[in-house]
């Protein structure tokens, strides 16, 4: 599995708009994206390593943010990471790491850039591949 950086992806993608209704007063998705970030990070580290319980402790603890900031077991609102979390909470039930690890690319594959976002093919990847730009940080993949 590649180098995971899901975390560094949804901080830029926060905005200031304010928290579906029934969420926190005075919430922003940019405070709520900033405090989730750690939490994805430590999931993706946990995942990366093998580690299967750190990645259900990490995966707990997003849980629980999206139950205290939005009040849903679920700490993302666009339903296809929604469905992407929750496959890799069954993963991580049923102990197959590979199966979370999967889901965890699928998730992080939602916060991709789309492609006419990314720069120049000059700042390509040290591997040579061509189809691999650099995008204020974030790799992606063409």
């Amino acid at each position: 599995m590649s180098a995971i950086s899901l975390a560094s992806n949804v901080s830029q993608l926060s905005t200031t708009s304010t928290a579906p209704s029934g969420a926190t007063k005075g919430f922003t998705w940019k405070e709520y994206n900033a405090e989730r970030s750690p939490e994805i990070q430590q999931l993706a580290d946990a995942l990366k390593s093998g580690n299967l319980g750190a990645a259900e402790q990490a995966y707990q603890n997003l849980v629980a943010l999206g139950k205290s900031q939005l009040h849903q077991d679920n700490p993302f609102v666009k339903a296809n990471r929604a469905l992407d979390f929750n496959a890799i909470g069954g993963a991580l039930q049923n102990g197959d790491l590979a199966g979370a690890q999967q889901a965890f690319a699928d998730l992080q594959s939602t916060f991709k850039l789309p492609p006419t976002s990314v720069q120049s093919a000059s700042t390509t990847a040290s591997s040579g591949d061509t189809n691999v730009a650099s995008a204020g940080g974030v790799n992606v993949v063409a």
